[in-house]
């Protein structure tokens, strides 16, 4: 009886965690998540010779809808300049802190100072470019992977967020 007890124990304790890998789940999604935000910040949005340092006019262009050959990716979804099939929901966002406040805020290209200045203070709706681009994980019910990258863009440390779902 102690022999029973002790396999069932064992059994009981040891199956789930067995099994536990191969739940569905947002994880899977970790590695694509990972392998997006590392091309987006070492060669993407500026040059592989000077990964991490973010060229101010690709980085702007990919946050645009337009195409932009000399960066590297063309016109379309984010989903396809990112390389990831059209059903997968992605956000890309650059955050930072330029005002010396205490929360990074999300970041957005103004067009007529040249610089980069938080999302309160610009016009996207005019030339400037709001940093922020592809679909609001808030609406995913929890489940998302995200993977963050520290940059330099403007000569200011950057935040490059990439969120799955």
């Amino acid at each position: 009886m102690s022999l029973f007890l002790l396999t069932l124990t064992v059994v009981f304790l040891f199956v789930p965690g067995m099994i536990d890998p191969f739940t569905g789940g947002a994880q899977g999604e970790t590695p694509a998540a990972d392998r997006i935000a590392d091309d987006l910040v070492e060669s993407r949005l500026g040059d592989p010779s000077e990964p991490y340092a973010l060229d101010s006019e690709c980085t702007r262009r990919f946050f645009e809808s337009g195409a932009a050959p000399a960066c590297g990716f063309a016109g379309g979804p984010l989903q396809e300049r990112v390389g990831l099939l059209d059903r997968t929901p992605i956000n890309v966002t650059i955050r930072g802190n330029v005002s010396g406040s205490s929360e990074p805020a999300v970041l957005c290209w103004d067009s007529s100072a040249e610089s980069v200045v938080e999302a309160s203070a610009c016009n996207p709706g005019g030339s400037d470019t709001r940093l922020s681009r592809g679909s609001n994980p808030a609406g995913s019910g929890g489940k998302t992977v995200s993977a963050r990258r520290v940059a330099l863009l403007d000569g200011r440390d950057v935040t490059v967020e990439v969120v799955l779902w």
